[in-house]
């Protein structure tokens, strides 16, 4: 079983990042920070096969758990990636019980003696999908019903303003439903709302490398700014 798997069968919060540069040496750093899981991004970055086969090698050594985003959800390219030895799967774009049965289903076919330690997660990223929660979390062995806020905003007609109070609203209420259900939540979490996601239910929360070090930059430099005044 993944780190992420144990923090959630333990009541905790695990806490992922999305590696967004494809570095092993990065992937061994934020294990050593704390982190549970990284999320290897090939929805949004440039990362192939091999590589993530590279960055799955290196989590596996520094005992964090590898979560593999996929372009899309097709049977072959997920399979191919949980022929990488990754600790878990997060599909994106999941509107409705028929595609979330389907992603189970690939990955017990897949992995027949170990999908029981495989992480799935699904990404509910549209009006659709929230319409649809019901039916999807009805679907057993998902572990991670996640709430993407950037593309439901869009869905939404709002432009990718995941702070959009229609937003905010939505996605505490489907937290909400989704903690009724008796299922594990996840949302994006940033600095500045990660404690009141947390506070809403969300047992899995995520945050890019750049959220981590943007911050911590502007921080910096403004000091150096202030000091030089």
């Amino acid at each position: 079983m993944s780190s992420l798997k144990k923090v959630l069968a333990g009541g905790g919060t695990a806490v992922m990042v999305n590696l967004t540069f494809n570095s092993p040496t990065l992937v061994e750093h934020l294990a050593t920070l704390g982190f549970d899981a990284v999320m290897l991004d090939c929805e949004h970055t440039s990362a192939s096969v091999e590589r993530i086969e590279e960055l799955a090698r290196a989590a596996r050594a520094s005992g964090i758990a590898a979560i593999v985003r996929p372009e899309k959800f097709d049977e072959a390219l997920v399979t191919r990636y949980l022929d990488c030895k990754v600790a878990g799967i997060m599909v994106p774009h999941v509107d409705d019980a028929a595609t979330a049965r389907r992603i189970v289903d690939v990955v017990r076919y897949a992995l027949p003696d170990r999908w029981q330690d495989i992480a799935i997660i699904v990404m509910l990223e549209s009006a659709t999908a929230v319409a649809n929660l019901d039916d999807i979390l009805a679907v057993e062995g998902i572990d991670v019903f996640f709430i993407a806020r950037v593309d439901l905003s869009k869905s939404m007609g709002l432009g990718g303003d995941k702070r959009h109070p229609e937003v905010v609203t939505t996605v505490r209420r489907s937290i909400a439903r989704i903690r009724a259900a008796g299922r594990h939540a996840g949302a994006g979490g940033d600095f500045d709302n990660v404690s009141e996601v947390v506070a809403q239910g969300a047992r899995l929360v995520f945050v890019g490398t750049k959220g981590l070090i943007e911050p911590g930059a502007k921080a910096y430099l403004d000091a150096v700014s202030r000091a030089g005044k």
